[in-house]
């Protein structure tokens, strides 16, 4: 009998299944958007929890990271191996891709293999339809032993089937599938199964690919070690008659099952050409994907400049009119201290609304849609050559892609890179990469108060900067080099429920820790400005701002918070400046230099805290000083070149 991992929930769903198979869309369609994301104890590997009730009954729905296997080469296979042994949920969903289904198979095969009742969920139906791909759903289920239930998870098609399949689920199904292994491997595991007779026929396929983690969070130590301890032996002498690695054996004989059951349950029909199939072969092709690519960008970047904009001068005005004058009046000729608290902190407010909301939710929705249509893996198809000249791999390009939405889980995902090097070099990359909080100060400030273009001027001079920079660490640093492997999500309309669901959940990470910390920070500087001590800072750092980069004074102090989140450098900036009109307070050359500096210099504490975890204190330290150098170079060139011009 399995312990809950949760006592105060009556049971557990998790959610597993290769990425890119619509499983985030599964799990955002059942549990709306009350969900809780969180580290795996130990790991910066997110999971996301939501709650359902069914019956009377209280569930816990996780979703795992998408994987493909249970084995342990990436970080996200083995917090999801944990997961599954330790906490134990009561039933698994397994989310499969119709398109891709001999592939997705291999996971099934071995989750089938758990001691964990199991519901497939054989999802993106209409786009194997497409394909020409028709699939058995009742005679797959008659060969895997568990219920199988076709789904569109975009449509919603096939959820509650589905979940109601899995509430109800208590005992394990005896018919499932049981893998025809090697006879040297059958051989092995009837030998292990006798010594060891109170330990599952998985486990002991485990023990024999030397799964230590696994075989310990299965059994008692003394009897993991012991069992390991045979299973080693039996697996020198079936690697000396296979002449490989025992690892290839086994995976060689699921591919083979996952193979004849595919064979068994598909059938295929000559499919036309699309108009689908005919945008995709542009939007891939090398000349007008790259074209397209650019357009998508620009489009992408005037339409938050404009609706951004829009929005954001809108909120200025209602706050200033309706909030902050009338606060001034009501504060005046009360104590300074509190009234600088209560006048800061309303302009924090204020800043965060105005400057923050409109830009992080028009890009993150712009984000959104490039994900959910799979435009984004074709962007990452089109960009590999560009990222071989800076020594990755086009793998690399979806987390330097997804840099432009955050840096924490971008450089959480150069976990899927094959070597060390290439980490250093892509984590490196993403810190200098515009993320949507620095595109909040670029088209918060440049796009808004300078111009657009001058705006694009600064994306094309980051652009610049990143691949010098990859071209250096490129062939400075040594290590192996690996090829393209890379899965295509399939081109589809993106949802527009889901979509609003996934950017709420990003914003709600802004609102529920920025605004706390922007308005103590604000209240703090308003203390600060009391008692005279962002004078003192100022004077001792105004002679170096202005010689060199041509700021005011209180710009290095929006510098500073800066640190905190990036936005944050531009809603301190408004705080300081009395208003959110910054062409009131600064000339457009000032405010071109602030958002260059801003962009460019030291990542945010979470990004920091991120890099610390992934490459260790030397490597961040390294690249931190050297964004702080590159940030003021770049700043001071740009102040002294363009006044020389004018």
């Amino acid at each position: 009998m399995r312990q809950r991992s949760d006592p105060k929930y009556d049971k557990s769903i998790a959610f597993v299944g290769n990425p890119s198979v619509g499983k985030s869309a599964f799990f955002t369609r059942v549990t709306g958007v009350g969900v809780v994301v969180s580290n795996y104890p130990g790991t910066t590997v997110e999971l996301t929890h939501g709650t359902i009730k069914a019956d009377g009954k209280k569930i816990d729905v996780v979703d795992l990271p998408g994987i493909y296997s249970l084995g342990a080469a990436t970080e996200d296979e083995k917090v999801s191996k944990r997961y599954l042994l330790h906490e134990s949920p009561d039933v698994i969903v397994n989310v499969l891709d119709a398109t891709r289904l001999e592939r997705n198979l291999y996971l099934t095969l071995q989750i089938l293999e758990l001691d964990i009742p199991v519901v497939v969920a054989l999802n993106q139906m209409d786009a194997a339809k497409e394909m020409g791909i028709e699939i058995d759903v009742e005679g797959l289920s008659r060969m895997l032993g568990v219920p199988v239930v076709p789904t569109i998870a975009t449509k919603g098609s096939g959820l509650d089937e589905v979940m109601n399949l899995a509430i109800d689920a208590h005992t394990l199904s005896s018919d499932r599938i049981k893998v025809r292994y090697d006879n040297h491997i059958l051989h092995a595991t009837e030998q292990l199964g006798q010594e060891f007779p109170g330990v599952s026929n998985g486990v002991r396929i485990r023990a024999l690919e030397h799964d230590a983690d696994f075989v310990h969070m299965c059994c008692r130590p003394h009897d993991a070690d012991m069992l390991l301890q045979s299973a080693s032996l039996l697996a020198i002498d079936i690697e000396q008659v296979h002449g490989m690695h025992i690892s290839d054996t086994l995976s060689r004989d699921l591919y083979g099952e996952a193979g004849q059951i595919v064979d068994g349950v598909t059938s295929y029909v000559e499919s036309r050409s699309t108009l689908k199939h005919k945008i995709d072969n542009l939007l891939t092709s090398e000349y007008v994907g790259i074209v397209g690519l650019v357009c998508a960008l620009l489009l992408t970047f005037m339409l938050v400049f404009k609706v951004g904009g829009f929005l954001e001068g809108g909120i200025v005005m209602l706050f200033e009119t309706y909030l902050v004058q009338p606060a001034r009046v009501i504060m005046s000729g009360s104590n300074p201290i509190l009234e600088n608290i209560v006048i800061y902190s309303l302009l924090g407010v204020e800043a965060g609304f105005a400057i923050a909301i409109p830009y992080i939710g028009l890009f993150y929705i712009m984000l959104s849609i490039f994900e959910d249509s799979g435009y984004l893996t074709r962007a990452a198809f089109l960009l590999d050559r560009m990222t071989h000249k800076v020594g990755l791999h086009g793998r690399a390009v979806i987390p330097l892609v997804l840099g432009f939405g955050c840096s924490v889980p971008a450089i959480m995902a150069t976990r899927t890179l094959n070597t060390r090097r290439e980490r250093r070099i892509a984590s490196a990359l993403i810190s200098l990469i515009p993320c949507s909080a620095r595109t909040v100060i670029i088209l918060g400030l440049v796009g808004t108060f300078v111009g657009y273009w001058a705006a694009v001027s600064i994306y094309v001079l980051e652009l610049l900067v990143i691949l010098v920079t990859g071209w250096i660490l490129g062939r400075g640093l040594s290590g192996e080099r690996t090829g393209l492997i890379m899965e295509m999500s399939p081109l589809r309309r993106p949802d527009v429920t889901a979509t609003m669901k996934k950017t709420w959940l990003r914003i709600r990470e802004f609102i529920y820790v920025a605004f706390p910390l922007l308005i103590a920070g604000s209240a703090l500087l308003g203390i600060l400005d009391a008692v005279g001590v962002l004078d003192v800072f100022q004077t001792a750092v105004g002679p170096f701002f202005t010689g060199l980069l041509g700021l005011p004074a209180f710009a290095a102090t929006a510098l500073v918070f800066g640190i905190l989140r990036k936005e944050m450098a531009l809603e301190i900036l408004a705080v300081l400046a009395g208003t959110a009109s910054f062409a009131m307070v600064l000339t457009p050359l000032q405010m071109y230099v602030f958002a260059v500096v801003t962009t460019i210099y030291i990542p945010c504490v979470a990004t920091i805290a991120i890099l610390n975890h992934e490459l260790g204190t030397r490597d961040t330290v390294a690249i931190s000083v050297f964004t702080v150098v590159l940030a003021l170079t770049i700043g001071t060139v740009i102040n002294h070149t363009a006044l020389l011009i004018m």
